[in-house]
């Protein structure tokens, strides 16, 4: 989990900028094709959309040298990001509630395709792929989406460093599965040479796939510690590091409720860490709980290492009943950093 900063300038007699940190789960840039497929940019931020170009009339039209100026508040718009932000640091950052099930934090994963003009734009097509990051030795699932007669494709795996063609199938479905190798890089592009009965075109996709370095081997009974409700992680280590650990807890029902993070450094082996769930993060659900969307990140040691990731055998762990009563209901103490940077909003608020 990072805390962004976000800069917010008042425009008024005088320039003041406010600086916000919120809290975003990490996850890799969008990945754009030539086509432009893109993969979510983050299970927690808004699909990617490419900028808007201004047309050239716009940027050549006639501006008066003396335009008139027209007088707004700004204080709507800063009084709610103060409430907001009031409302999120009422959560520590290693409980954040889950609001919908819209949420990004529930995609962490996901791939996202745009359809793309084809056939001198008579028609759109997509390469569709299941996920965005693989993790050896699971097939790559891939399929075309086109309302177009579709005859046979020719599909290639390409290293994008080296733009190396790694292997090649000839199929003729629109529903694909390939088995990668064990030496395949991580960054790779799925090319596909489509023929249709009205000519031929190609897509592309790039994916990643990953050696995973560490697994997750169950999860302990559940305990209370003051506020919080703690989830025990078994893992089972490769490579030592510092890790990041994010799920989302649930409840019995499939209700999502909070995505909960940890980060701590862990050596090679059989290791344990804690998830914590915030009580109030948890107000207002059931007693029975459940943990799933378990993201194990092995984070960059230096500038250029990438950062590695592991994986879950199970796609849910079920935690039993816990009954948040027994929990003690102190709040959230906000640090000496939040708690200035909330008066600050609140007083720019007050003078706009």
């Amino acid at each position: 989990m990072t805390r962004l900063l976000l800069a917010v300038t008042l425009v008024v007699s005088i320039g003041v900028t406010a600086y916000l940190w919120l809290d975003v789960p990490d996850a890799p840039p969008a990945t754009l094709t030539a086509e432009q497929n893109h993969q979510l940019p983050s299970p927690d931020t808004a699909e990617y959309v490419p900028p808007t170009q201004a047309s050239t009339a716009i940027n050549t039209q006639y501006r008066p040298e003396e335009p008139d100026i027209v007088q707004t508040s700004m204080t709507p718009t800063l009084s709610y990001i103060a409430a907001d932000y009031a409302e999120q640091i009422q959560h520590p950052s290693y409980s954040i509630p889950i609001p919908s099930k819209q949420s990004p934090y529930l995609h962490w994963n996901r791939y996202v395709s745009t359809p793309m003009p084809i056939l001198d734009g008579s028609v759109k097509a997509a390469l569709k792929l299941n996920q965005y990051r693989y993790f050896y030795p699971e097939n790559i699932q891939a399929s075309l989406v086109t309302p177009a007669s579709f005859n046979h494709a020719t599909l290639s795996v390409i290293d994008v460093e080296s733009n190396q063609e790694l292997t090649r199938l000839d199929v003729t479905d629109t529903q694909w599965s390939i088995e990668p190798e064990a030496d395949w890089p991580i960054e790779l592009r799925l090319k596909a040479a489509l023929s249709f009965d009205g000519g031929d075109d190609v897509l592309t996709a790039d994916f990643r796939l990953y050696q995973p370095i560490a697994e997750v081997k169950g999860v302990k009974p559940v305990f209370g510690r003051g506020p919080d409700m703690v989830i025990p992680l078994v893992l089972d280590i490769d490579k030592g590091g510092i890790y990041r650990v994010r799920a989302n807890l649930f409840t019995a029902d499939d209700q999502p409720v909070a995505v909960l993070t940890t980060k701590t450094r862990l050596s090679e082996g059989e290791q344990s860490l804690e998830l914590r769930a915030f009580r109030a993060s948890m107000s207002g659900y059931g007693d029975e709980w459940q943990l799933k969307d378990v993201v194990i990140e092995r984070m960059s040691g230096y500038p250029g290492e990438r950062a590695q990731f592991g994986i879950s055998p199970q796609d849910h762990y079920f935690l039993g009943i816990f009954d948040t009563g027994q929990l003690s209901d102190e709040p959230y103490q906000m640090t000496e950093q939040e708690r200035m940077q909330l008066e600050f909003l609140q007083h720019a608020a007050q003078r706009s």
